[in-house]
C-alpha cells in the first residue's frame, strides 16, 4: 500500500493542473455588478413585492392573510382594514432577512397582490433595512420587472390537465386483451 500513496497524490495534482489550464486562457465570465447589468434567466424569482391593480391603480392586497398564514417561517404579518367598498391591507409587514422564499404567499394569494420580482438587489449592511412594510414593498413593485409567476398562473400550472379524472374518480377501465386460443 505505501507504493501507491504517492501515485495517487501525483496523479491528483496532474488533473488538478491540467484543469488549471485548460481554464487559464478561457475567457472570463465575471459580470462587473453594478456597472454592468446581469441578464437574469426567464423563470428567474427573486425580491417579493407587493402590486397594483392594472385597471384601477388601487393596491391589490384585499388583507385577507393567506399569506401570513401559510409561510412557514411566519416573517408575514397583515392588518386588514374594511370598507364599505372593499378590503385593504392596513398594514402589512415582510421580514425579507428571515425569508425562505419558497413562493406559498404568491401561490395562495387569491389577488396576485404579492408577486415575485427579477431582481435580487437590495444590498444592506443593516439588517433593520430588511423589516419592509407596505410602502416598500409597493416601491419594489414599481422598481422592478415582475416574474411570469402570480398564484393564479401557478396554481393553474399545479391544476390536473383538462379531461383527466378528477381526483376521487374512477378511470375508466381498459378493455382486457382477449386471449387467442390455439
Amino acid at each position: 500500500m505505501k507504493g501507491t500513496e504517492p501515485t495517487v497524490i501525483v496523479r491528483a495534482v496532474l488533473k488538478a493542473m491540467g484543469m488549471t489550464l485548460r481554464n487559464l486562457f478561457r475567457k472570463p465570465v465575471t459580470v462587473h455588478y453594478p456597472t454592468t447589468e446581469r441578464k437574469y434567466p426567464e423563470r428567474y424569482r427573486g425580491l417579493l413585492a407587493l402590486v397594483y391593480e392594472p385597471d384601477t391603480g388601487d393596491e391589490a392586497c384585499i388583507g385577507c392573510r393567506l399569506c401570513e398564514f401559510v409561510c412557514p417561517p411566519a416573517v408575514i404579518k397583515v392588518e386588514m382594514l374594511k370598507t364599505p367598498e372593499r378590503n385593504y391591507a392596513k398594514s402589512f409587514t415582510l421580514e425579507l432577512y428571515a425569508c425562505e422564499f419558497c413562493e406559498l404567499c404568491v401561490q395562495v394569494c387569491p389577488t396576485d397582490a404579492i408577486v415575485m420580482m427579477k431582481s435580487f438587489d437590495m444590498p444592506t449592511a443593516d439588517r433593520r433595512e430588511m423589516l419592509l412594510d407596505k410602502d416598500r414593498l409597493h416601491t419594489i413593485g414599481l422598481q422592478h420587472e415582475r416574474t411570469w409567476a402570480t398564484g393564479n398562473k401557478l396554481r393553474d400550472m399545479q391544476a390536473p390537465p383538462k379531461g383527466a379524472p378528477r381526483p376521487g374518480h374512477a378511470a375508466p377501465a381498459a378493455p382486457k386483451p382477449t386471449e387467442a386460443k390455439a
